[in-house]
């Protein structure tokens, strides 16, 4: 089948082009718009044109008087989708949109800056003419209203702030997220062991109320198995206090004092309900892995992440820290059993509050061993304030039957050098006569600096922080400890300093260095570490040199240093990496490594030459699923073999159904389109959705509106989706729901004709059955169309009876050719 080649579209443009143009001028000068049939005369020709019907084609994008649908933008960026109502202006023949006073303070317009004193606005605002560089433009064929306010026009954060009333608490709905890892060993010295690790988040959401519970399983290789859970916690959001209410096992926030396991009542000002808060922050932990080795990240106790890496140099920045400061805890353990410990700090710079803003906390509970030891009760209360001048003012209590402490500090932003802060600590712990055979009381003070800064030379201080505490003091956690006397809970920390410094070097590279000591009173006891790290690229060879050095008493000494080369191999996305690594011992261990990835598989082959324990090789294979990320791998070495297998993926049950997918964050989106599979989403690259039309936007952004859109480009011809984007605005922890409404329709390139063999005027209406417009008569009389259901079609291009004919299309009778079906047809007069 041959489609009719006389239908140019390569031509129709300028025919167009020229009419808009005409009609662009003249609207302009506010005159109705009007063609000269003249200009569409065939080029070159001295006979009349063809026929034209250039007033459809002129007025095509109007409507008239009534209350329509709208998406509505404000300066570009989308507002919201509302029904609004349209009057014809008295000074003219159009019809423009009616903008009332209520509306635009909506929008954040400034109205009493521009009205006279006095005078009532009136029901419908011109706001042109009000604010001088306003304008407003409405687009019938989308059905699209732009607003243009100059900013100076606007109140402070009308542009980001969404207000609390579109905030979206979602759906009810129940997920979960897991991520399990399985490990055999065949050790010649140990036998075979397995090790199993099992991470699982889930609850649901019903209502306002939010359920979530974290726990894990682990077996070592000899067996041994541990259940732990972390956290089971229900919370909601109280809007008049911008704060979240949180029952149960969660954790104290660490903005005042270091972070504390509870269980009971927290009620906390969440900074991501007020405009251009700060987010939070959770620290990259950098290492050097030297075989198929498994990391575990843990934090007061409690395991927070477990994964397998390849050989060298690895970096996690995807960590879900549990709360805002204290120490992490890294263990690399290799797979023929050495391990490897350091700590890494994790604090931030108190947060800098902008002036006449508040930050809040208040607990009530007992503290929340991990290890199953002592639960007081206590008391914390925390309170900071933004002052003028660019201070910040925040304190704060603690309180149980044998602890005392308040703390009180301020925060100041230095402009050009930076911001700092400082705090002061006095802090009071009753020892029992168990521990001291005299009940004593322990009093001690602590004092911290912070500092942070990013310079115009690249180099940025994340954190730098000292801390010196007296004898005496012992914070929360140390106290707790003391009541149940031990070796170790005699030491109190004496002093303590962190910094985390990185250095970008423009087109040379990269430099970060991060550094901590600590030491304790009545001990020599001395934890000290440090990261070096040089990243530079030249010619497409990567070159990088990684430096480390530990010290704790616990552990022992080690240092490490590895230098590594990388390169891109060929047309391939594969990567070939060289590395050299010299040892605590002295000795010098040599990698070869081959990694890519092929659209949703990805690869790491290493082979390693090492002194000690002796040579080894491993092997990574991981694919990206609809349903989860899964992984194998298999190590050989000296002496041992080691395979693997992981899977992490979510699973989430609605109204409608279960979903399976990637890792879901804190906040998520379900992407609903209707009975149509295979449809991208933009907001997460490679997600289709399946057979019910249903897919997940793992990560958004709660208490913002969120872009979610669909890719259009790959649907089928037959699927119709007559709006590809929308805004949602959940809040923290919610489901929403975004729906796209599709249609199927046959896609018809139509050759119609007058009973008398003579084209349609140019530019002829097509309307359906029920009056829509659904095309215009091209050139040659060809019409592009999309059939659903009717079979009738209107052609107008005229007022008049005579002006308008019908046709009848028998869809089926023509087989579809890529996609479309190309018909004739004749258009009749109406029946009657």
């Amino acid at each position: 089948m041959r489609i009719d080649n006389s239908f140019s579209f390569s031509r129709l443009p300028l025919w167009v082009a020229v009419a808009a143009a005409c009609a662009g001028e003249l609207a302009l000068a506010g005159e109705p718009a009007k063609f000269d049939a003249s200009f569409m005369h065939s080029f070159g020709g001295t006979g009349a044109g063809p026929n034209l019907d250039l007033d459809a084609v002129a007025n095509s994008g109007s409507i008239g008087p009534g209350t329509y649908p709208v998406l509505i933008r404000l300066n570009q960026s989308f507002f919201d989708r509302r029904d609004m109502t349209f009057i014809k202006d008295e000074q003219g023949s159009d019809v423009r949109v009616c903008l009332s006073e209520a509306f635009l303070r909506e929008l954040g317009v400034k109205l009493d800056a521009f009205k006279v004193p006095g005078e009532t606005l009136p029901a419908c605002i011109d706001l042109a003419a009000l604010i001088e560089g306003a304008s407003v433009t409405f687009n019938a064929n989308y059905l699209a209203l732009d607003i243009s306010v100059p900013q100076i026009a606007l109140t402070r954060d009308a542009a980001g702030y969404v207000a609390p009333s579109e905030w979206d608490r979602g759906i009810n709905a129940a997920m979960l997220n897991y991520q399990f890892s399985a490990a055999q060993t065949n050790s010649d010295a140990r036998g075979t062991g397995n090790q199993y690790n099992l991470y699982a988040t889930g609850g649901f959401n019903l209502g306002d109320w939010r359920f979530r519970s974290s726990s894990s399983f682990r077996q070592d290789d000899e067996g041994g198995r541990q259940w732990q859970r972390s956290n089971t916690y229900a919370q909601r959001d109280i809007t008049p206090l911008k704060a979240t209410l949180t029952m149960g096992e969660s954790f104290t926030p660490g903005d005042v004092f270091d972070s504390v396991p509870f269980r009971g009542v927290q009620l906390a000002s969440d900074m991501g309900m007020l405009p251009d808060s700060m987010q939070g922050y959770a620290p990259v932990i950098r290492g050097i892995a030297e075989t198929q080795a498994k990391v575990e990240v843990r934090q007061n106790g409690y395991s927070l992440y477990t994964t397998y890496v390849a050989p060298g140099a690895f970096e996690i920045n995807d960590l879900n820290a549990a709360s805002g400061s204290g120490d992490l805890e890294v263990i690399i353990t290799e797979a023929d059993g050495r391990e490897r410990r350091f700590t890494q700090p994790y604090a931030t710079l108190a947060n800098m509050l902008r002036e006449n803003t508040w930050r809040y906390s208040a607990t009530v509970g007992e503290y929340n061993s991990a290890n199953g030891g002592e639960r007081p009760m206590f008391t914390q209360a925390s309170l900071a304030y933004g002052l003028p001048f660019d201070l910040t003012l925040y304190g704060g209590f603690l309180g149980a039957d044998f602890y005392r402490a308040g703390v009180v500090g301020v925060g100041k932003s230095l402009g050009s050098i930076g911001a700092v802060s400082i705090d002061v600590t006095q802090a009071q712990t009753d020892v029992p006569k168990a521990v001291t055979t005299k009940g004593e009381s322990k009093k001690g003070q602590s004092i911290g600096l912070r500092y942070g800064k990013a310079f115009e030379s690249g180099t940025s201080v994340r954190f730098a922080g000292y801390r010196y505490s007296t004898e005496g003091y012992r914070d929360f956690s140390e106290a707790v400890d003391l009541q149940q006397p031990n070796d170790y809970s005699q030491f109190s920390k004496r002093s303590k300093v962190e910094a985390s410094v990185n250095q970008a070097l423009d087109n040379y590279g990269s430099l970060y260095l991060n550094l901590s000591k600590q030491n304790y009173w009545g001990s020599s006891r001395e934890d000290k570490q440090m990261q070096l790290g040089f990243n530079t690229q030249y010619k497409g060879v990567t070159y990088g040199v990684y430096a480390s050095k530990t010290l704790t008493d616990n552990f022992g000494e080690n240092n490490q240093v590895v230098f590594t080369v990388s390169m891109p191999l060929g047309q391939t996305r594969s990567t070939g990496t060289f590395s050299v690594t010299r040892n605590n011992d002295g000795s010098l261990d040599q990698r070869a490594g081959l990694s890519g990835r092929d659209g949703n598989l990805n690869y790491n082959v290493n082979a390693n030459r090492v002194e000690n324990p002796g040579n080894n090789g491993s092997a990574l294979l991981g694919y990206r699923a609809p349903f989860a990320q899964l992984g194998a791998g298999v190590s050989v070495g000296s002496g041992y073999r080691q395979t693997s297998v992981s899977a992490a993926g979510s699973v989430l049950a609605h109204a409608d159904g279960v979903e399976f997918g990637q890792t879901l964050g804190e906040t998520v989106a379900l992407v609903e389109v209707k009975d149509t599979p295979k449809v991208g989403l933009l907001n997460a690259p490679g997600t289709l959705t399946n057979d019910k039309g249903y897919a997940l936007v793992p990560y958004v952004t709660p208490y913002r509106k969120n872009r979610v859109a669909v890719d259009t480009s790959e649907l089928e011809t037959n699927v119709d989706i007559a709006e590809g984007v929308t805004n949602v605005v959940p809040r923290r922890g919610a489901v929403v729901k975004a729906v796209f409404a599709a249609s199927r329709s046959e896609k018809i390139l139509l050759n119609v004709r007058l009973q008398d063999g003579s084209l349609l005027p140019f530019g002829t209406t097509v309307q359906d059955d029920q009056g829509a417009s659904v095309g215009v008569v091209g050139q040659a009389g060809q019409v592009l169309l999309s059939a659903s259901k009717g079979t009738t079609y209107t052609m107008k291009w005229g007022g008049k009876a005579a002006q308008q004919c019908e046709i009848n299309l028998d869809i089926n009778s023509t087989p579809a050719t890529d996609g479309y079906r190309l018909m004739d047809a004749i258009c009749r007069e109406p029946r009657p």
